[in-house]
């Protein structure tokens, strides 16, 4: 059934069960980090580090370009890239990444773990929809289900060295859902500019 909704002809639908599926996964995540793991237990141990910063800039304005070229060329990178290259068992490999950052995510709000710590932990609650983290992640979802069906190679299962070109080779902008593709960026978009009013203003 899973697999009927993710792979829907209709884009509402594919979103709607790829986005579910993450929030089940980062509510699971962050009820088990805010029970098991230590407050910070996972500050500073992720790629993200690398770019991310615990200083904002000086202007909401700068601080909401920096965050946008950044969250832009990952939904280009992680999300496009990936659902260009590869079906796996016939799901986008696009849809992983959304997936893995709704878990990740969840675990971050259990130990606390942001670069810019909350005062507090939190419990797992419906108060992290005040934030913007789950409506970016939301966003990579509707970029990765408008994308879905531009995939140039497809393999039966992960870690599985075989895989062959799929025929006919689907166009790469006839296979995408435009108006979903612009949904997507401009959720993304208002998305990081929450974040950067909230971030340069200290809330």
């Amino acid at each position: 059934m899973i697999r009927r909704y993710l792979l829907h002809e209709r884009l509402a639908v594919r979103f709607v069960a790829l986005c579910g599926l993450g929030l089940v996964g980062m509510y699971a995540s962050w009820a088990l980090a805010y029970a098991l793991l230590p407050e910070a237990a996972l500050r500073g141990k992720s790629i993200a580090v690398a770019i991310a910063t615990d200083e904002a800039l000086g202007s909401v304005t700068a601080e909401f370009i920096r965050i946008a070229a950044i969250n832009l060329a990952v939904a280009t990178f992680c999300v496009v890239l990936p659902n260009r290259m590869l079906h796996v068992n016939g799901y986008p490999l696009g849809y992983l990444p959304p997936l893995l950052w709704f878990v990740y995510y969840g675990a971050l709000l259990g130990s606390n773990s942001f670069a810019i710590p909350l005062p507090h932990r939190l419990p797992p609650s419906l108060a992290v929809f005040a934030r913007s983290g789950p409506y970016e992640i939301a966003a990579y979802c509707l970029v990765a289900a408008s994308t879905h069906a531009i995939a140039v190679a497809s393999s039966p299962r992960f870690f599985s060295l075989a895989s062959r070109p799929v025929e006919p080779r689907p166009l790469f902008m006839e296979g995408i859902d435009k108006r979903g593709i612009a949904a997507g960026v401009l959720m993304l978009l208002a998305a990081n500019l929450w974040e950067a009013y909230r971030i340069v203003l200290g809330f």
